[in-house]
């Protein structure tokens, strides 16, 4: 029985690297027909996995967590709806506010990009639009148009880890995961902004913003830094362990939500961003790739002694043998 089990923890940790690492590589690279396959080879793996096994474990448990393919699905499908609930809202944001000050024509009506990765997706073309209102005295509105993405992100992001405080939403293990993905991916998003592309990079939101009210990038950097780096803490040191704690997962399962957790964050959304926009390895922007990844070191240290403080006075990573 501990071999099965093992056997199907790297079958479905197979099948999960093939689903993310195709998504992953298809929006950075562009979409194929090689990666596509990757992506359905990968559903394919643990659907057909989750059906084979839909039987094993304890029985006192929902099946969601002791299947291991299905435990995939379940997670892999929360981390997508809580991504791209994330994106769209974040330019519907933009589209929203540019509607209502007649810039649109409608709430809704952005650039969706192209393919299932929605590839280039924006509320417009920055430049085209951008310019010609701030010369035309109209700051304050590329001011209010440019922000109220990030806003977005950052409202999202504070109300799900409200609740995440609240005992009665994380009772429930799947509505506890769909709201740490959502929150994760929020604070993670402004990340992607703060201080990647705020300063020193003529472009994206807060350029923008900064442009349209003639401040200092660094009014909004530095306190912007500090308030995300903040939520980080909530995220990998309160809500992470506490997610895995009453998840209990295997350590397979563990390590799987972990790295893709910290991947998300500071390779996705923090070091992807800064990569695509450098202009040479001698800019000093090159400096928020350090801070991205001693950050995110940082986190990863404080995730583990926060979880083995929790193994320690509640041990449920046992042998299979004293289970």
């Amino acid at each position: 029985m501990r071999h099965f089990i093992g056997r199907n923890s790297i079958i479905c940790g197979f099948f999960s690297f093939l689903l993310f690492g195709g998504c992953f590589a298809s929006i950075w690279f562009g979409e194929s027909f090689w990666l596509n396959l990757t992506v359905i080879i990968g559903i394919f793996g643990l659907v057909t996995g989750a059906i084979i096994c839909r039987n094993s474990g304890d029985p006192n448990l929902p099946s969601w967590r002791v299947n291991p393919f299905l435990f995939s699905l379940v997670m892999s499908g929360f981390y997508f709806l809580a991504k791209y609930t994330s994106l769209f809202f974040h330019e519907w944001s933009h589209s929203t506010v540019a509607y209502m000050l007649g810039i649109l024509k409608g709430p809704l009506d952005i650039n969706y990009g192209h393919g299932w990765t929605f590839a280039g997706i924006s509320e417009f073309d920055d430049w085209s639009v951008y310019p010609d209102l701030i010369a035309q005295g109209r700051g304050i509105d590329v001011a209010m148009i440019s922000i109220a993405g990030p806003m977005m992100n950052v409202l999202l992001a504070v109300i799900s880890l409200a609740l995440l405080t609240r005992e009665r939403v994380r009772s429930s293990l799947l509505l506890f995961s769909l709201l740490f993905w959502v929150a994760l991916h929020n604070v993670a998003q402004v990340w992607a902004y703060i201080p990647q592309r705020s300063v020193m990079y003529q472009g994206g939101d807060f350029f923008f913003f900064d442009w349209a009210l003639n401040i200092s990038p660094w009014v909004v950097t530095v306190p912007g830094t500090l308030l995300i780096i903040v939520g980080f803490a909530m995220v990998f040191v309160y809500v992470f362990p506490t997610l895995i704690a009453d998840l209990r997962p295997p350590l397979p399962g563990l390590v799987g939500l972990f790295v893709l957790g910290w991947f998300t964050t500071f390779i996705y959304y923090g070091l992807t961003p800064l990569i695509f926009t450098l202009e040479s390895l001698t800019s000093p922007r090159i400096w928020f790739g350090v801070l991205d990844i001693a950050l995110g070191i940082v986190m990863a240290w404080l995730f583990v002694r926060e979880l083995k403080k929790r193994h320690a006075g509640n041990p449920w990573l046992k042998p299979l043998e004293e289970k």
